[in-house]
């Protein structure tokens, strides 16, 4: 959540704070957090003729999908499970940049991420919501089960009938007090064959240890953790960035001021032994249609070893602003420097750095980040455990539910999680899945807190389920989808409890929204 822009905010003088500090905005419904799910949850609420507000952390709207996630990941899901705002996002961030119109027909839709954040900030001021920028959160007030009012750094308070908890690590949520979890269950918690720590992949014959004994960096201490037992591990985070080979949009990858090779020892060992040979086998690199020369970039799902730290994930979901701008940097250092190594070290084919070189970063993109994105790529942090908590039974066999908000189609996808040392001359990366979906209902209950526990709070990214189960809802159309739910289904709640709406009423209003709920069998 936090990005490199959040710094300045960090460091606001008092002066100002004093001057904040008696600012109070009431409202009907109050969104925290600008992501794809929270516009979609903040418009829908307008809609339906509640005052709104949201609240973002960055200096940006879009959350991923403007910070290097360029795609609706169409070709790994059923397109005809979209609809909605989603729908109108999707189509006119793509036709915007330049992608094919036939293919955006055919449901897959990809997009360039200055495009994407021009369309949100259009389609929020068409539904007349204020958005306020670098709002963090500095704790909440509750009056039983109701919460009412959020409190920012800086002063401002916003009291409202309903909440609605959009970040990717859930803050709001953990700061009401509702139950959530983090890491991976085991895989007898809910009889997950899919659950816990796996072993998806062989051993690599690369030794971990440099000339000293010690472990090389990105290998994480300890022995494996046996298989399919519970980690407090989440699945894996890194810089999703583009790059492009236009010499007149290009900013050239220069050596980084604190570069340090030895954070790419483990990379080079696996070149030279031979497991690496091509910088796409590396990198994820993916076309951005409308703009050839740009490419979009990922952690590999397979790769020996990519963009991704193991471990450095884990600390995020409970840390503070200042500790998640620490951890963030981490990612930008370690990825800036694997750039220029893959670049210019000799230990790397020729071959391959001939490639690397042809890159440089995108002039015309995160213009006030020095063309990196303001997001990290947060795949998992918290997941709320809520009256229903979805699991991979409800992804795979028990799909139908009866107070269906949304039709879940994606893959159940997680990259490795961690890395181990096997022993001198192995080690061995753990946590990776890939199982084709299918259709499967997300009921109105994944989003709800416990009764108990909170009344006028909504859900709709950090949703209550299994680490299986989120790994194939973690999707960012998907949490469109269910912040469109959220936001109608603030403003049915009003004055009560979110949990006693009329959920078939809700259905009926998504339907009218367009929003797929009944689709026949696969």
């Amino acid at each position: 959540m936090t990005r490199s822009t959040i710094a300045a905010l960090l460091a606001l003088p008092g002066m100002l704070g004093a001057v904040l500090h008696a600012e109070v905005v009431e409202t009907d419904v109050c969104v925290y957090g600008g992501t794809p799910g929270g516009i979609t949850a903040a418009i829908a609420a307008a809609r339906e003729g509640a005052s709104v507000v949201l609240l973002e952390q960055t200096r940006h709207v879009g959350g991923l999908s403007t910070s290097g996630l360029n795609r609706d990941e169409g070709e790994h899901m059923h397109p005809d499970t979209l609809g909605g705002l989603c729908q109108k996002f999707t189509k006119e961030a793509a036709l915007r940049s330049g992608f094919p119109e036939r293919a955006i027909m055919r449901g897959v839709r990809q997009w360039q991420s200055k495009h994407a954040e021009q369309v949100f900030l259009e389609i929020l001021g068409e539904a007349e919501v204020p958005v306020r920028y670098e709002q963090l959160l500095d704790k909440v007030e509750k009056n039983g089960t109701r919460l009412t009012a959020l409190h920012v750094r800086g002063g401002t308070s916003y009291r409202a009938r309903v909440f609605i908890d959009a970040t990717y690590e859930g803050d709001l949520m953990a700061a009401a007090g509702v139950s959530y979890t983090v890491g991976r269950e085991a895989r007898d918690t809910y009889d997950e064959d899919l659950a816990g720590v796996r072993y998806m992949d062989e051993k690599v014959k690369v030794s971990p240890y440099d000339d000293d004994g010690n472990l090389l960096f990105g290998v994480m201490p300890g022995p494996p953790p046996e298989e399919f037992g519970a980690s407090e591990h989440p699945i894996c985070y890194n810089v999703r960035l583009n790059l492009t080979t236009d010499p007149a949009n290009m900013v050239p990858i220069e050596k980084p001021e604190n570069y340090d090779p030895k954070q790419h020892e483990l990379l080079a060992r696996c070149i030279e032994a031979g497991y690496l040979k091509r910088l796409g086998a590396i990198i994820g690199l993916y076309d951005i249609p409308g703009s050839p020369r740009k490419k979009e970039l990922n952690n590999r799902q397979f790769s020996y070893v990519s963009m991704s730290i193991p471990g450095a994930q884990t600390a995020w979901s409970e840390a503070s602003f200042e500790e998640r701008e620490k951890i963030h940097r981490q990612y930008r250092d370690y990825t800036h420097g694997m750039l220029w190594f893959l670049k210019s070290d000799p230990r790397v084919p020729e071959s391959i750095r001939q490639d690397m070189a042809k890159y440089g970063f995108c002039k015309d993109e995160w213009t006030d980040n020095d063309h990196w994105p303001w997001y990290l790529y947060i795949r998992a942090a918290r997941r709320m455990q809520g009256p229903y908590v979805l699991t991979q039974h409800d992804v795979t066999t028990r799909r139908h539910k009866q107070d269906v908000i949304h039709i879940g189609s994606h893959f159940i996808d997680s990259h490795h999680v961690t890395r181990y040392a096997v022993d001198r001359d192995h080690f061995i990366n753990e946590g990776r899945m890939w199982q084709e979906g299918m259709r499967f209902d997300i009921p109105y209950r994944a989003i709800t807190p416990k009764v108990e526990e909170c009344t006028n709070l909504l859900v709709p990214v950090c949703v209550s389920a299994s680490n299986v189960a989120f790994a194939a809802i973690r999707l960012e159309p998907t949490w469109m989808h269910l912040g469109e739910a959220a936001g109608i289904a603030a403003v049915m709640a009003g004055e009560g409890a979110v949990q006693s709406i009329d959920v078939t009423r809700l259905q009926t209003r998504l339907r009218e929204c367009g929003i797929p709920l009944d689709l026949p069998e696969d």
